[in-house]
């Protein structure tokens, strides 16, 4: 087997970890999302930030190693920058073979960590909405007119409070 095969193969396996540990993050942050647990979202948004720079570096050296090798093997360049599959088409059948798979699992890890990351931004998008909601109608609950034994319409705020709940952990 050619050394650059062993070392895609290699590089394709440490980069897919990597991708999936960051889709296991993304599973503890919508746990998170969903029982309102700032810190430990703040603590996993923090992990993932540095398993996002390990695998942008793991992407810039794969990345090389596929332009060095198609200058080692004189594969013909169709356009400006090389992508995975036109790499893949370039190669002989075993090497194609032997790299195919990883290629394909990474293409399937990176699928489903946009669908999970997308769909925690919702998640978070739609949890923002709902407290920003809540906490409109109880300024606007405490602007309304409250009549007192006095016969006095008064304000809220200006002789009662407004009780006001909120989720602390959020």
């Amino acid at each position: 087997m050619l050394d650059w095969v062993e070392s895609l193969r290699s590089l394709f396996t440490t980069e897919i970890d990597c991708y999936k540990r960051l889709l296991d993050l993304e599973g503890k942050k919508r746990n998170a999302i969903h029982q309102a647990d700032g810190k430990s979202l703040e603590s996993f948004v923090k992990e993932s930030y540095h398993i996002m720079v390990e695998a942008s570096e793991l992407e810039r050296i794969r990345m090389k190693t596929i332009e060095d090798v198609y200058e080692k093997e004189k594969f013909q360049k169709d356009e400006s920058s090389i992508t995975l599959t036109h790499f893949l088409n370039q190669m002989d059948r075993e090497s194609n073979f032997k790299l195919k798979t990883f290629a394909l699992e990474l293409k399937k890890v990176v699928a489903d960590l946009k669908d999970a990351i997308i769909t925690n931004d919702k998640l978070l998008r739609t949890r923002k909405e709902f407290l920003q909601a809540t906490v409109d109608s109880l300024q606007e609950l405490s602007r309304e007119k409250v009549y007192t034994s006095h016969k006095q319409p008064t304000r809220r705020g200006q002789s009662q409070k407004g009780a006001i709940i909120l989720n602390a952990t959020a």
